[in-house]
């Protein structure tokens, strides 16, 4: 009788399909039925497409559009830097991208199809055990699922964070909401208060003035603009919880009237589509992992959206466990694999939270002074330098060394 020694894969369970979930597959489960995606676009810096090359994903395959200049200017109009990519895009190693995300995560959703994962939607999870050596989930029509390893990437309210570590304080608001919306680029063109804004492609622009700020960038084969206001919650207006309220158009307009008529224009275009949330930070978790059970995205690390780096610390983090997990890992290795995977990941996340923090301090703030244009390029850099899969398997090599 021969023996199979074919390595068997580890049996994974995720909790949450967003884009973290689905770059670390086997069964995801999502507590939504994603009946209506929507959401911004979003930055796939050079650090993330390097990733997502490493899984054989192109963003140019989704409408990835190159980032080419930024531009920022003061409230008036008034430019204030102005920054051309060519130079400098070779010493990266990767290309940086715009991309809208409902793109990236239908084409992450439609690879997982192909694969052996299963997506499981409208999950309501009632019951979690990470203590025993096979963590179990338990949802509310009492299917169960019981796996080597658990990962909890469900966001800014993760349930797998209370677990991982009892009663961490929940995230808190930090005081700003970002309103969102698509503008046509053919129409942003055809309008004598906006067409300059688009005069050439990939420019990521920002207007900013004292506690608020506006920002507009190309994504979709820079055929769609992405634009987000972002100011004070006490004047953005009543809204409902959640990433998909409606937002108070009247208030945006209100909070930007004394920005340049072009950032008036930009407001008085949005359509039904104009969304509103409210920001939130939180505390720094003393751990990530707890025996088979890890964190990942913004279960762990919640980002707000000043630094372009939120989606790709996520994707660092799903493509450092599976670097630490490769096929024929033992499930008895987990809780040092993962304890590996908290080494490799805690330092740079602190580090990018840190600056993305103080790149998103008021202009006006005395207590805090915003990072310069020239200072933000600069700790790009060191962004975009990260490797995380050489990363995180230097690590293990040296572990597998002691």
């Amino acid at each position: 009788m021969s023996i199979d020694d074919t390595p068997k894969p580890l049996q994974i369970v995720i909790i949450g399909a967003g884009i973290a979930g689905l770059n670390a597959t086997q069964q995801v489960l999502e507590k939504s039925k994603f009946a209506r995606e929507t959401g911004a676009a979003i930055h796939v810096p050079p650090n993330c497409t390097a990733m997502l090359q490493w899984m054989d994903v192109d963003p140019k395959d989704f409408g990835g559009t190159l980032i080419e200049q930024i531009h920022r200017y003061d409230s008036n109009g008034e430019l204030k830097y102005c920054k051309e990519l060519s130079g400098i895009r070779d010493q990266w190693q990767a290309e940086w991208y715009l991309v809208h995300r409902v793109d990236l995560h239908n084409y992450l959703k439609e690879r997982l199809a192909r694969t052996q994962g299963t997506l499981h939607l409208g999950c309501k999870i009632t019951h979690m055990d990470i203590e025993s050596e096979q963590p179990t989930v338990t949802l509310d029509d009492d299917r169960e699922f019981t796996c080597d390893l658990l990962l909890g990437a469900d966001g800014l309210h993760s349930i797998l964070r209370t677990h991982i570590v009892p009663n961490f304080p929940s995230p808190y608001p930090e005081g700003k909401s970002t309103f969102r919306w698509l503008l046509k680029t053919d129409d942003m063109k055809n309008d004598e208060a906006t067409k300059d804004v688009v005069g050439d492609p990939g420019v990521f622009v920002e207007w900013a003035g004292n506690d608020r700020r506006l920002v507009a960038y190309p994504c979709s084969n820079n055929k769609i603009y992405n634009l987000c206001g972002f100011m004070p919650t006490a004047e953005s207006g009543k809204y409902a919880e959640g990433w998909q309220a409606v937002g108070d158009k009247s208030a945006l307009a209100k909070g930007f009237s004394g920005f340049a008529p072009s950032v008036q224009r930009l407001i008085d275009m949005a359509g039904d589509d104009l969304k509103v949330w409210e920001l939130a930070d939180m505390e720094r978790m003393p751990a990530w992992v707890r025996g088979r059970a890890a964190l990942v995205g913004d279960s762990a690390h919640p980002f707000q959206p000043y630094m372009g780096q939120g989606a790709a610390m996520a994707i660092e983090d799903a493509l450092s466990i599976a670097t630490l997990l490769p096929l024929g890992t033992k499930a008895e290795d987990i809780p040092s694999r993962l304890a590996i995977y908290e080494k490799a990941r805690q330092p740079r996340v602190d580090y990018i939270l840190k600056c993305t923090r103080l790149n998103g301090a008021d202009e006006n703030d005395p207590s805090v002074e915003r990072m310069t244009a020239a200072e933000m390029v600069k700790v790009m850099g060191i962004c975009f330098d990260h490797n995380a899969i050489e990363h995180s398997r230097r690590l293990l090599e040296e572990d597998e060394r002691c």
